[in-house]
């Protein structure tokens, strides 16, 4: 029932209880009127009476007997009761004998004490039904409410009982409109199956789903709908006996595509409002695509579509497990040389370019059974099922022949070198990860041998290999994590005692073996060409620290040692430049230190590279001077403002032999040529004292301070302060050394 059919019901019962109510009550007090008039009536007659006899004296009682009589006679008709005993009685008595004797003075007084005595019972009387009309009113009323109470609540029920019948009813159909909107708006496409196999119901969804309306498909059988999967659909209404049996199938759709969609098969037979299949089914070809493409993406390079090296992994462990004895298999491990210059100088729109070139070039040299592999960056591997190390080194060099090649990209013709490490599979047992790994190994060897090389893995050479690897894999990781850290050892001007600057020299702090000096790494990180990002990692970090050490009272220049292959990549300038600018650092502070031997190889290049770096108002010295050959007949081709004397010299100073006269040749050289002289290694008085004695410029040493952490090479500099005299020199104290505030002594 609805919310306004129950209001109405609930007022109609209200109406009508309260109706009852009043007509009782108007019955009630009709009676209890009636029965005051009758009361009303005799207590006027007996006023009347009253009213005749008091002015009555014996005298004159005689003359008003009559009007005595009319008022008894009255009073009777007016439903006195006058039975024997009564005051009415008493009363009639009294008139009598008043009448008969109206002189009689008794008589006239019995009379009066008659209607004195009527009037208390009239009195007693109205107040009896009064009382007697009080309670039947009570008890009628209360008759009345129970009645209507007991009618009501009945009422009330019954109302109730058909409300939760049509409430009942309501749910029921509310189900049945919501099941079947549901039906018709559902995504999902819904088909009825009879026991024959015939549709006989398809939901609205087949016109989104399949491209065809439900009428069109009524009465059909699951070959002509559900196409080539038809027999697959026929098989599970066999085993769906009872419950859900999961489907997946293919389904044609009508502009021709394939869909594949996949469901629940359920048996309603054993129900009688249904007794059919019911099929629901989702379209998935979406999600099978995006799920098949993750998976190709989750196996296969994104750039050059080759296997990754998980994909690679798997195919070596199935293929190492098929080998025969006779028919190993062969890793090759390819690095593209010099890829990291190409990319960095050109962006990496060319280097990707670069790498689609190199893969295409590494699949047409390869047989339709190997498979090839990008495993990061420019590293590809390839493997060659049942082949020999002779097949195995051929492959190699025809792979490096093919990258040779030059390819055209935008305007330029590119030739791409590699280095090729080779592994082949002995007889005894061995995993993947350890074939790919001696590839590896093999690669480097190439790289040792010089570029566009091919080595193949020597068990031999296993252990030392297997420590350099890892000590550049760490290397590599400490650049990424932090791991290295800047020493700063100062330059002080002799004729003063003040530092005047620093020279930045890179510590690994290795987690396990602690504080490791530039001997133990830099060589590796120089063979495996790591240390271009060793040294650009440094000259930030010293650019940076340098602007932290500026002090008002004079400006404190930083020297950082730069690697031949810095020098001669074509990046190092920019790199320079943008070290600059991202500190802030003026490039007057910054000193850039070359040893002899960077410059001697090719005296043109260097010149011209230190001549760009001079441009950027950056000092160049030569560093380690007088250890390399021919040092006079090049050093006045090359951009140089100031030579670092070996400390080879200086350890030699007061010794006997011509060390003193060798370095006075090089200060008085210096001088003329117009450049700073700074003397490393000085560790003693002597030796400082000999060179301010012979105005050499600078000093750096032990004498004065090791390298020290950044925090404690702030204290070296001490508070801002004025330029102190000239004084002989001293060594450092620790004291001086500390964090705290500390200065260098002249």
């Amino acid at each position: 029932m609805s919310r306004t059919g129950r209001t109405r019901l609930t007022t109609t019962a209200t109406v009508l209880g309260t109706l009852l109510v009043v007509v009782a009550e108007m019955a009630l007090l009709t009676g209890i009127w009636h029965l005051g008039d009758d009361v009303e009536h005799r207590r006027e007659a007996r006023a009347a009476l009253s009213g005749t006899l008091a002015p009555l004296t014996p005298g004159t009682a005689a003359d008003a007997t009559a009007a005595v009589r009319a008022a008894t006679d009255s009073l009777v008709a007016s439903g006195v009761d006058t039975g024997p005993g009564t005051p009415g009685a008493a009363v009639v008595a009294g008139t009598d004998a008043l009448l008969a004797d109206p002189r009689d003075p008794a008589a006239l007084s019995r009379l009066r004490a008659a209607d004195a005595a009527l009037g208390d019972a009239l009195d007693d009387a109205s107040r009896d039904r009064s009382l007697l009309a009080a309670g039947i009113h009570a008890a009628l009323l209360a008759l009345v409410s129970v009645g209507w109470f007991v009618w009501f609540r009945r009422l009330v029920d019954r109302h109730r009982a058909l409300e939760r019948r049509l409430t009942a009813q309501q749910v029921v159909d509310q189900r049945e409109r919501r099941l079947l909107a549901l039906v018709q708006n559902s995504a999902d496409l819904i088909v009825v199956l009879e026991k024959d196999g015939t549709v006989s119901f398809v939901s609205p969804s087949s016109r989104s789903v399949l491209g065809r309306s439900p009428e069109d498909l009524l009465g059909r059988t699951p070959a002509e709908v559900f196409g080539q999967d038809a027999q697959a659909v026929v098989r599970t209404l066999a085993d769906a006996r009872s419950g859900d049996r999961p489907v997946r199938m293919r389904v044609p759709h009508a502009d021709g595509r394939t869909l594949v969609t996949e469901g629940t098969m359920t048996n309603l037979l054993h129900e009688p409002s249904v007794a059919a299949w019911v099929l629901t089914l989702r379209d998935v070809t979406e999600q099978t695509r995006l799920a098949e493409q993750l998976s190709h993406q989750a196996f296969h390079d994104s750039l050059t579509g080759l296997a990754n090296r998980a994909l690679f992994g798997d195919r070596l462990d199935h293929a190492l497990a098929r080998r025969r004895q006779d028919a190993p298999c062969a890793v090759l491990f390819l690095d593209l040389d010099d890829f990291k210059e190409v990319n960095d100088a050109h962006g990496h729109s060319v280097g990707d370019l670069l790498l689609v070139a190199a893969t295409d070039r590494i699949r047409g040299a390869l047989r339709p059974g190997d498979t090839a592999a990008r495993l990061g960056g420019d590293e590809f591997a390839v493997l060659l099922e049942d082949t020999t190390r002779e097949t195995a080194e051929a492959v190699a060099r025809r792979l490096l022949e093919v990258l040779a090649e030059p390819v055209d990209i935008g305007e330029r013709a590119w030739s791409v070198r590699a280095s090729i490490g080779v592994a082949v599979t002995g007889a005894e047992e061995v995993a993947g990860e350890e074939v790919l790994r001696d590839a590896d190994v093999a690669m480097y060897w190439a790289k040792d041998q010089g570029k566009g090389s091919v080595a193949v893995y020597d068990p031999t050479r296993h252990a030392a290999s297997l420590e350099r690897l890892a000590l550049q894999n760490e290397l590599t990781r400490a650049v990424e994590e932090d791991e290295l850290v800047l020493h700063f050892q100062p330059t002080i001007t002799l004729a003063s005692g003040r530092i005047t600057g620093f020279e930045a020299l890179v510590r690994w702090q290795h987690p396990e073996r602690g504080l490791l000096p530039p001997s133990e790494f830099v060589p590796a990180a120089e063979r495996s060409g790591q240390i271009v990002a060793l040294g650009g990692w440094v000259l930030r970090a010293a650019c940076r620290a340098a602007t932290d050490l500026q002090r008002p009272d004079g400006p404190v220049s930083m020297a950082v040692n730069v690697s031949a292959d810095q020098l001669a990549s074509p990046l190092f300038l920019d790199e320079v430049r943008g070290a600059l600018e991202d500190s802030g650092l003026p490039g007057h502070l910054l000193t850039l230190e070359v040893t002899e031997s960077v410059v001697l190889g090719d005296v043109t290049a260097a010149a011209e590279a230190l001549s760009a770096l001079r441009a950027l108002g950056v000092s160049v010295a030569i560093d380690d001077f007088g250890t390399g050959y021919s040092s006079l007949s090049y050093l006045s081709r090359l951009p140089v403002d100031i030579l670092k004397v070996d400390k080879s010299f200086i350890d030699k100073i007061g010794a006997e032999g011509h060390a003193d006269t060798v370095t006075l040749a090089i200060l008085e050289m210096s001088r003329t040529m117009r450049m700073v002289t700074v003397a490393e290694g000085v560790e003693t008085v002597e030796q400082a004292s000999w060179l301010s004695e012979r105005a050499c410029g600078v000093g750096q040493g032990y004498y004065w301070s090791r390298p020290v952490p950044l925090d404690q090479a702030r204290g070296l500099l001490g508070p801002p302060s004025e330029p102190t005299a000239a004084a002989e020199p001293e060594p450092v104290t620790a004291a001086t050394t500390s964090d705290t505030e500390a200065s260098v002594p002249a």
